[in-house]
């Protein structure tokens, strides 16, 4: 009986020796935007030169809302996104803080059909013209105000902007419509207000439907599809705070950049102090990659 005993303790030391060297061991975690640049940051990209990291895990959400407010529940120890929404959560969120070296720089563009020379001609027009009349500053100044909840859903300080309404697609009609394929989770380019949009692009978007006379037909969809759906079921163009990358480039034909000032920030808790006395992405890569 003794010796069972014994043989039983052993084995239940091991196998508790085994819980502790398994569970003492979790990797640090970075809460990303799922598709976006932030998340190929992390994870490595070789079409955007990222070596990506390793030691981390990356944990992927809906929107940044979501990330920030993980982090603040202590499920993911930092979070990595695009500076202009960064600056928007870091506003409305308690408890957050911005280390503002950047980790990237990037460029917006829109994605047109391969097929649709016309269409990408129509486009660079467009974008020249609110560039050059300022419209297009006007716009990014016009969302700058806006809130949000601990979720990343804008709760307010657009009471003035009305939002665009869509029509439903028709495919007896689709010369006399500009399908817009985006994904609607990431203010202040693109969010949903009651039953409208909302939004840099979404602004944009609907200026380029008058412009080319035509309805326009907005399809929500998951960031990752975004790209890939232009060209097919009727999609012309992808509308969505999107990098110009090699890869997408694949797939669709970019448009000149409309914003060339995107970078990747870390977001931290507002008490974490490890950053603080970064001043180059060299410096904070390197306190990630100890981690």
């Amino acid at each position: 009986m003794k010796k069972t005993m014994a043989i039983v303790s052993v084995i239940l030391a091991a196998v508790l020796g085994l819980f502790v060297t398994g569970c003492g061991e979790s990797k640090t975690k970075i809460g990303v935007q799922a598709g976006t640049t932030g998340e190929f940051y992390v994870k490595g990209n070789a079409d955007m030169l990222f070596d990506g990291y390793a030691n981390l895990d990356c944990m992927a959400y809906q929107n940044g809302g979501l990330a920030v407010n993980a982090m603040l529940n202590g499920q993911v120890d930092y979070v990595i996104i695009d500076n202009g929404p960064a600056e928007q959560l870091a506003g409305q969120i308690p408890g957050v803080k911005i280390i503002d070296v950047a980790l990237s720089t990037e460029q917006y563009a829109y994605g047109v059909d391969k097929n649709q020379p016309e269409l990408l001609e129509a486009v660079n027009e467009l974008i020249a013209e609110i560039k050059a009349d300022g419209t297009l500053d006007e716009l990014f100044a016009k969302y700058e105000g806006i809130e949000y909840d601990e979720d990343g859903n804008v709760v307010g300080g657009d009471e003035d902007i009305e939002g665009v309404t869509g029509v439903t697609k028709d495919p007896a009609n689709a010369d006399g419509q500009l399908v817009v394929a985006t994904n609607a989770a990431f203010a202040p380019y693109e969010y949903k207000k009651g039953d409208k949009f909302a939004g840099i692009d979404m602004e944009i978007a609907a200026l380029l439907a008058d412009k080319l006379g035509l309805e326009l037909v907005i399809e929500d969809m998951d960031f990752d599809a975004v790209v890939t759906s232009v060209g097919k079921n009727g999609v012309d163009i992808a509308m969505a705070g999107l990098t110009v990358t090699a890869t997408r480039q694949q797939a669709v034909n970019f448009s000149d950049p409309y914003y060339d000032g995107a970078y990747q920030v870390l977001i931290v808790k507002e008490d974490n102090t490890e950053f603080d006395a970064c001043t180059t992405k060299e410096e904070i890569e390197a306190i990630l990659r100890q981690k």
